[in-house]
Formats: C-alpha cells, sequence, structure tokens
C-alpha cells in the first residue's frame, strides 16, 4: 500500500524534505533505508510523532556521517552521537531526533540478558520489534518510495485496537515489554490481544530476571 500521500500530510515541510534528502543519499551510498516503529505507527494513527526511527539495510553509522556533513552540518542544528558496537547512531536537532540503525537480527542467550546483535535484513529486524503495531515500516527506497511495509498484520491490529506479540517467547525473552504492553495499552486505549494477554500473565515473573536500572527506564 502506497501512502505517500499521508507521508507528506503528516511531516512538517522541513523535515519532509530532510527524509527525502536522507532518501537520496542512502541510495547513493548503494542502501536501502526506510521509516520504522513509532513514527510509522501514530502516522496512520494521526498522532504527532517528529521523533524519527530509521533503518537502513546498509552501514547505518557511515550514513549518519553523511546526514550530518552534506545535510544538517551547514545548518549548525544537529549533534551527532553514534554506538558502533550496535551499528546505530542519533542525530539531535533542536526539536526533534532521529535515530539510524543497521538492520539486524537478534538472539538472547538467556531470558533478561541484553540481545546478541547480528547483520540482517529489514525483515528481520522488524521480527525483532515488539508488537506488531510497531513493527511496520515505511519505504524510503526511489523504487517503492511510501510503501506500507507490514509482514505481521501491525496495521489490521491497529484498526482492531489491539496490543499483539510477534512470537510466544517475546516477554521471556525481555520481560519489560510486559510494561510496555501495558503501557500502550493505556496509552493508546487498545486491549491486549487473547494470547498476549495469556503469556504476559504467565511471564511476570520473568520480570525478576530485569535489572532495576532497565525496569526504571522502562517505567520512566
Amino acid at each position: 500500500m502506497d501512502i505517500t500521500g499521508k507521508i507528506e500530510q503528516y511531516l512538517p515541510r522541513r523535515l519532509l524534505e530532510l527524509v527525502k534528502n536522507i532518501s537520496e543519499l542512502a541510495e547513493q551510498l548503494g542502501y536501502q533505508a526506510y521509516l520504522v516503529g513509532g513514527v510509522v505507527r501514530d502516522l496512520l494513527l494521526g498522532y504527532p510523532n517528529f521523533d524519527l526511527d530509521l533503518v537502513v539495510e546498509g552501514n547505518a553509522l557511515r550514513l549518519a556521517q553523511q546526514i550530518m556533513a552534506s545535510v544538517l552540518l551547514r545548518q549548525r542544528i544537529a549533534k551527532l552521537v553514534t554506538h558502533p558496537r550496535f551499528g546505530t547512531a542519533k542525530l539531535k536537532c533542536d526539536d526533534f531526533t532521529i535515530d539510524v540503525a543497521t538492520a539486524r537480527g537478534e538472539v538472547y542467550a538467556k531470558p533478561g540478558a541484553l540481545p546478541v546483535v547480528t547483520p540482517g535484513t529489514l525483515i528481520s529486524d522488524l521480527f525483532r520489534r515488539d508488537f506488531s503495531i510497531n513493527a511496520m515500516a515505511i519505504s524510503l527506497v526511489s523504487s517503492n518510495y511510501g510503501e506500507l511495509i507490514d509482514p505481521y498484520q501491525g496495521e489490521n491490529d491497529l484498526k482492531r485496537h489491539l496490543i499483539r506479540i510477534l512470537h510466544p517467547k517475546s516477554f521471556s525473552d525481555d520481560a519489560t515489554r510486559i510494561l510496555r504492553a501495558i503501557r500502550y495499552e493505556q496509552r493508546l486505549g487498545f486491549s491486549l490481544e487473547r494470547e498476549t494477554e495469556q503469556l504476559l500473565e504467565e511471564n511476570i515473573p520473568m520480570l525478576d530476571t530485569i535489572s532495576s536500572d532497565r525496569i526504571r527506564h522502562e517505567l520512566e
């Protein structure tokens, strides 16, 4: 489904121009870039959210550096923070942020542990996310710019007002998702999908596998 019109109505003009510039920079580097996560969800819901998450099938750090050099640095409005270990970067501007991440998959060695991250594809990157409504992407690739990529039926869950995990081990892998599920349920006025609710209740003891710092961060 092409939602180019919705993107152009949703994003402020300055941010829309920046997204198009990023798309061009990514293709010049031979990469494919996508808007992902919360901004896609909120765009479809019509809620304002101008902190953008990008996933890149390519080197996210290199793309972020190019964005700074080619677009933002000359305007003196941004600061770049990189995390090479995880292949991520954050561009901090006065009134918005852009997180850029290399597409990746992840494996949990044990419940509550931080995941082992490996390079992956857009689809594997979406599958590692918490809920279906956060596992959608919008292509910034010129050949299908504006296409909604929704392999886990997140848009349908948005329409049904449901919070649904992507696989049965989701809460045991990362029990902070229990707190997140309740937060989204309350904030959006959604309901927990039946199996998701059952697994959440079964996995409440798994919160003991999470560090106090991570739980505090989630609550904040």
